[in-house]
């Protein structure tokens, strides 16, 4: 956590099996109250929709109007994101 940003750096494939220790962690997250929360997904080598589904519901517990930031996505993050139209709900970082 860095101020008021927490970062959290995802690795790994992020799939049905990682999804309930996900969800717990950005549970915690929550509780921190961040006004701004960049995933740092650059190390992601498999995103499913539920997974990419949990980044972007942070967004609700944001202050108004920031989304959550998924910084340096893979590319398989970014197709994930783009194709599902979830990614509509995050800021994408090159």
């Amino acid at each position: 956590m860095t101020g008021e940003t927490v970062i959290v750096l995802l690795r790994g494939e992020l799939d049905v099996t990682v999804e309930g220790f996900l969800y717990g962690r950005l549970s915690w997250t929550r509780e921190m109250r961040p006004s701004r929360l960049v995933f740092e997904t650059a190390q992601v080598t498999y995103l499913d929709c539920a997974s990419a589904r949990l980044i972007a519901g942070t967004g609700e517990w944001l202050p108004a109007g920031v989304k959550p930031v998924v910084s340096r996505p893979s590319l398989i993050v970014r197709r994930v994101l783009q194709a599902s139209g979830i990614g509509a709900l995050c800021e994408l970082g090159s």
